[in-house]
């Protein structure tokens, strides 16, 4: 259920939130595909919520998350966050199935 909420909120723009590692985050998907285990993952840049071991830097940061891992996925209402472009990894998504930066809007 996760993938088909990831990849509409990509097509659309949309923050959501959920649960990953047992924390909150607040995030934007950016790029869904498989990543280098080869399971499907997500690319997002996070701009609230936790992550284990430390606080998010201030103004959020990019993460990937596998699919199977995210819980509790749902829309957060929240304006659409866009990570500094030069920082974004889309190196970690090998195989991409959807995109948001086909036409990135900053």
């Amino acid at each position: 259920m996760s993938y088909e909420i990831l990849k509409r909120a990509i097509e659309a723009r949309q923050s959501l939130t959920g649960i990953y590692d047992d924390y909150v985050r607040f995030f934007s998907p950016h790029t869904l595909g498989r990543g280098a285990t080869g399971e499907p993952s997500v690319l997002c840049f996070q701009y609230g919520g936790g992550q284990p071991g430390r606080l998010l830097p201030s103004g959020g940061a990019w993460c990937v998350f596998a699919v199977s891992r995210l819980r509790g996925v749902e829309l957060s209402g929240d304006v659409w966050s866009v990570g500094p472009p030069e920082s974004k990894p889309s190196h970690l998504i090998a195989e991409v199935y959807a995109d948001s930066s086909v036409d990135e809007r900053t």
